[in-house]
């Protein structure tokens, strides 16, 4: 299996002496929060991924995560339904299903880890000195079964992605030639996620629907992983308008660190997201950006190169210049955001909100 500390040579963002006792300052105090992580252990070796997602046997990073010094990971369930279709767009519910269950099967046997259902879980698990995990899931894969909402929710899914990168019964991803917007069924999963209390994961949604969704949704919604077009013009990064529609109701933008999905340089690190960071600061106002790395545990862009011929369709990178980003290569690196932010000149209470405050405030007004 991947190492889940130091697997490759990660930097450390550097900091003069006033700026590492603000750093170890914050961590005494802050609220660590991931709002799109990938906490399953990958193989080492990407070309035994097939057969280990079909093995129902998962390991989950643990170490990893308590290294990167987070207080709570969401989940971001699904990459094992890779093991069965050949598109995320078109993952199996079953599959899906038994990957959360799993997970939540082993959370049960860890005693320094909680299960996330509310936001206060969150605010309990660091008094305790415990991590967190929230599950959530990529994206729905209901297909046009409505009922399956509630079934996620009842294995303890508070967050899940209303599309993936192709049209669905839902709406329209991201990459889908038409976007649409969305469909009837679509805006009852908006009512019906609103009222159970899921939030609503936007990251995947063409900008149409994406809209049409922020309109219908009685509450905040998020942007789980995403970055500035007006910095990337790619077909993953969003408009300034998507953004300021989700901001106007209240939502969360987080920044994503996929690799090669922000930079072309072959030495690519921390500082390219970095600086969505402060573009998306400025653009929506503090109080509406988070994290949302989309950090896994393995080889990132080997995992990338696996999926090369379909990865027009998937709006994935299709060019690997980098082989991994240095500074937030896993989720181990999370500290280096916190160094990251103090390097850029954000203040105090504004590093304590992107952190994690935001997301909490979020979760408290939609899952409760």
């Amino acid at each position: 299996m991947a190492r889940q500390v130091d697997r490759v040579p990660s930097m450390v963002v550097p900091l003069d002496r006033d700026q590492e006792l603000r750093f170890q300052r914050l961590l005494d105090s802050i609220t660590l929060v991931d709002m799109h992580e990938h906490p399953m252990v990958l193989t080492d070796n990407v070309h035994e991924l097939r057969a280990y997602f079909r093995s129902h046997q998962y390991q989950w990073a643990y170490d990893g995560v308590r290294h990167g010094g987070w207080t709570a990971v969401a989940t971001a369930n699904g990459l094992s339904c890779g093991g069965n279709a050949s598109d995320g767009s078109f993952a199996r519910f079953e599959d899906l299903l038994e990957e959360v269950a799993l997970m939540q099967a082993d959370l049960m046997r860890c005693t320094d880890v909680r299960r996330i259902a509310r936001a206060d879980d969150i605010v309990a698990a660091r008094q305790a000195g415990a991590m967190g995990f929230l599950p959530t899931v990529e994206h729905l894969a209901l297909g046009h079964e409505l009922h399956r909402v509630d079934v996620l929710y009842g294995v303890g899914i508070r967050l899940a992605g209303l599309t993936y990168m192709r049209k669905t019964y839902v709406g329209d991803g991201q990459n889908e030639r038409t976007d649409a917007g969305l469909s009837e069924l679509g805006v009852e999963v908006i009512r019906r996620m609103n009222d159970i209390g899921m939030v609503v994961d936007l990251s995947h949604a063409g900008s149409r629907t994406a809209l049409e969704a922020i309109d219908h949704s009685r509450v905040p919604v998020v942007f789980s992983h995403n970055a500035a077009h007006a910095i990337w013009p790619t077909v993953r990064t969003r408009s300034d308008a998507d953004f300021l529609a989700c901001a106007a109701k209240g939502g969360l933008v987080c920044v994503t660190a996929v690799p090669n999905s922000l930079s072309r340089d072959p030495h690519q690190d921390i500082n390219c997201v970095l600086d969505h960071y402060d573009y998306l600061v400025n653009l929506v106002g503090v109080e509406h950006v988070g994290i949302g790395t989309d950090t896994l545990v393995g080889d990132h862009v080997g995992f990338h190169k696996l999926g090369a011929e379909r990865r027009a369709a998937s709006g994935l990178p299709t060019e690997f210049p980098a082989e991994y980003l240095s500074g937030l290569e896993s989720p181990a690196d999370g500290k280096n955001i916190i160094r990251g932010l103090i390097a850029r000149g954000h203040s105090d209470a504004a590093i304590v909100k992107i952190a994690g405050q935001n997301a909490v405030d979020l979760l408290r007004r939609t899952i409760g």
